[in-house]
C-alpha cells in the first residue's frame, strides 16, 4: 500500500505537516496549466491527483520515507509561487 499526504500552503518556505525525518526526491518549481498534481509509483499502479487551486507555478517539495521501491509514504508540500 503506498500513503500520499498532500499539504497545501499559501505562501510559507516551511513545510508544515510534511515529515523532516523523510528523505527529498523532488524540490523545485512546476507549473500545473490546470490546477492539478498527480502523483503515480514507477510501475503506473497507483495514481492520486489533486486540485490545488488555479493554474499558475508552484514550489513543490517531494519526500519519501524510504527512497526507492520501498517508499510507503509520500509527502508532497505544494507552495503558491508569487510572480
Amino acid at each position: 500500500m503506498l500513503k500520499v499526504l498532500f499539504f497545501v500552503q499559501p505562501q510559507s518556505e516551511d513545510p508544515e505537516g510534511a515529515d523532516p525525518a523523510f528523505a527529498t526526491v523532488f524540490d523545485g518549481s512546476v507549473l500545473l496549466p490546470d490546477g492539478r498534481i498527480a502523483v503515480g509509483d514507477a510501475e503506473q499502479l497507483t495514481r492520486f491527483v489533486y486540485r490545488v487551486g488555479d493554474r499558475g507555478k508552484f514550489k513543490v517539495h517531494v519526500a519519501v520515507d524510504s527512497p526507492g521501491a520501498d517508499a510507503r509514504v509520500i509527502d508532497v508540500t505544494i507552495i503558491r509561487s508569487v510572480i
